[in-house]
């Protein structure tokens, strides 16, 4: 017995979403860095234990569409987000940018927050 499982990726611009994303979906990693232009759905299905889900992986900022939020003050308030029946969050951050990493600490304090 599978079922449904809703994913967001998130992080900072620029620190390697879209890229995780496409290694674990097609196996294949970009050699140069393309900026998202705006957010994207995937919905492959997995094989885990014999059972089929159906995943729903959101990648992009989930400010909306044409936006790229550079410090967590320009997010909308977490409510707004559609995202409160994420299943799984992978919060990504740029092992050589301490910036990074701290926009995801805050950003994962929000999720908890609002969760």
């Amino acid at each position: 017995m599978g079922g449904s499982l809703r994913v967001a990726v998130l992080g900072a611009p620029g620190v390697g979403k879209t890229a995780i994303i496409r290694q674990f979906l097609f196996g294949d990693y970009p050699e140069c860095h393309r900026p998202t232009d705006g957010p994207r759905l995937y919905r492959p299905a997995v094989l885990l234990d014999g059972a089929v889900y159906d995943l729903s992986i959101r990648d992009g900022d989930v400010a909306g569409p044409g936006s790229s939020p550079r410090s967590l003050e320009e997010w909308p308030d977490p409510k707004d987000w559609s995202l409160q029946d994420t299943d799984a969050f992978v919060l990504v951050y740029d092992i050589c940018s301490p910036d990074s990493f701290d926009y995801v600490k805050a950003l994962r304090q929000r999720i908890a927050e609002n969760r």
